[in-house]
């Protein structure tokens, strides 16, 4: 069988997240895997290689440069009709999207997704949410959000959209940025976004991660960043911005509510499938 789609997972020092990215995709033969490892723990280096070995996977050693290089790095091996960049802190429930890949016009696959940031509770996306929040932010622009309310992982993309790149000059607003050149060319060739409920992506904030290292300069990262964003014309204006912002406030009123309860009248995550 011809695969369908390339999981491209970027690594660094976490065998343990690996071995659990990996778990559903290594099992279907419509899955090729290409693992880009920037690990410079050889202990985790080696694991790493090791089980990519055993499973028939391509491994590559990673950039060890900047992260975003080590992604674009993986872009560039795309030669299957589908691909998604799967982070090994992420990992899907199961692929009832395949299904899907056959349709000639599916430009983007969106799944919902569970987010677990360290030392709180899951905060669950709906596929609801994300369609609309997307359609608000696509009448104007604005890479400072995230309009999918996803990580990577939940975009199954249409390998026609594979010379879009990330910008190795962001950091925070990185994704959100690729996000919106993603839709831009999606409108540009015609291809059509899905949003998939019956799949869903969980997403482990790791140690390791963009989002932890940042940690406290966070403000600082995000008023460097927004100047560039505004060169490129990917911020709306300040009236734009608020409405959207607003809306996201509104959209996600019931995640939060959610996360409020539990947090009182704590359950079995997995009986509440988080």
């Amino acid at each position: 069988m011809n695969h369908l789609i390339t999981v491209l997972i970027p690594t660094f020092n976490d065998f343990k997240a690996f071995q659990r990215a990996i778990k559903y995709y290594s099992n279907d033969q419509r899955v090729k895997i290409v693992v880009s490892d920037d690990s410079d723990d050889i202990f985790e280096r080696n694991l790493i290689k090791s089980k990519c070995e055993e499973k028939g996977f391509f491994y590559v050693q990673g950039t060890k440069q900047l992260p975003v290089d080590n992604w674009n790095k993986l872009m560039k091996m795309i030669k299957t009709p589908f691909f998604v960049l799967n982070h090994h802190d992420e990992y899907p429930l199961n692929l009832s999207f395949l299904d899907l890949l056959d349709e000639g016009d599916i430009g983007l696959i969106v799944l919902p997704c569970t987010s677990i940031a360290r030392g709180n509770l899951p905060q669950k996306i709906f596929s609801w949410q994300q369609k609309l929040f997307s359609t608000i932010c696509l009448l104007y622009p604005n890479a400072s959000f995230n309009m999918f309310l996803a990580p990577t992982a939940s975009l199954i993309i249409n390998s026609k959209l594979k010379d879009i790149l990330f910008d190795n000059n962001l950091k925070w607003f990185v994704d959100c940025d690729w996000y919106c050149r993603l839709i831009l060319k999606i409108r540009k060739v015609g291809l059509k976004i899905k949003f998939f409920h019956k799949s869903r992506i969980i997403s482990i904030q790791a140690k390791n991660s963009i989002t932890y290292s940042i940690g406290k300069n966070l403000k600082q990262q995000i008023n460097i960043e927004k100047p560039y964003l505004n060169k490129k014309g990917f911020l709306p204006n300040r009236v734009i911005n608020f409405f959207q912002f607003i809306s996201l406030v509104f959209i996600l009123f019931i995640t939060k509510f959610k996360k409020i309860f539990l947090a009182k009248y704590p359950f079995d995550n997995q009986k509440l499938n988080l």
